[in-house]
Parts: C-alpha cells; structure tokens; sequence
C-alpha cells in the first residue's frame, strides 16, 4: 500500500540495519569459539599429552603359510590311515586298545542285533570301586 492510503496509521518500520553491530556480534561469536577450541585444546594437552602424538603404525606379522601342502596332506593322511589300520594302547591300565577299522566293524557285524548293546564286563576284570558288590 502507498503512504497516501495508509492514512494516519503509522509507517512501517524502516529496513535500516545497523551493519556494524551485526559484524560485531558476528565477530564477538566466532572469537568465543575460537577461544573455546583453543582452551579446550590447551586443556587435553596437559591432561592427556599422549593423545596428541602420532601413533606409530604397527605391522601384523606375515601369515606363517605351508611351503608344501602336497607333502604335508601325504603325510597327515599316511598318519591318518596308521591308526585307522594299526594296534596300540590307548590305556593300557583299563585294558583299553586300538584295532583296525575293517577287525572293529567285522566285530560289531558278528555281533548281529545285540551290535550296540552295552559291553559285558568279563569276571577277570578288577571289582569295581563298591568292592563286587550293588
């Protein structure tokens, strides 16, 4: 509206902005801030000085890789198939041995449907902890 319709009512306030105190509240801020950071920088600095000294990279050692998988795999099955077809102790004090795998599932095959049926103790086994009594 023009100021002739506007009558007795009063103007608008005017656009003036006094640029002076806007840069200087500006300014005000953006040194606070400054002081800030630089306080607060100063302060770790003296409680933690280790956190502003560039850490030192370390290296992972190199993986330890086989020189020869062939041989190691031939030798790991050679041992492998020694004590699947071989005899020896496994606890001598309990009567306990290792057979050969074909001996042992011939062994559970003779034994027809009582294959998987709890192992008698035989009488020339030491009593048990109760002396041979239930």
């Amino acid at each position: 509206m023009p100021a002739e319709e506007m009558g007795h009512r009063a103007l608008p306030q005017p656009a003036d902005v006094d640029n002076r105190v806007v840069l200087a509240v500006v300014g005000g801020f953006l040194l606070f801030v400054a002081a800030a950071i630089a306080g607060l920088l100063l302060f770790l600095n003296a409680q933690v000085p280790s956190d502003f000294v560039p850490r030192v990279e370390r290296r992972f050692p190199a993986p330890e890789l086989q020189t020869s998988p062939q041989t190691d795999l031939a030798r790991f099955e050679a041992e492998q198939q020694a004590r699947l077809s071989g005899y020896a102790w496994v606890n001598r004090d309990h009567n306990q041995a290792r057979i050969p795998i074909d001996e042992a599932m011939q062994l559970v095959a003779a034994r027809g449907a009582r294959a998987y049926d709890a192992v008698e103790v035989h009488p020339d086994q030491p009593p048990t902890a109760s002396g041979g009594k239930p």
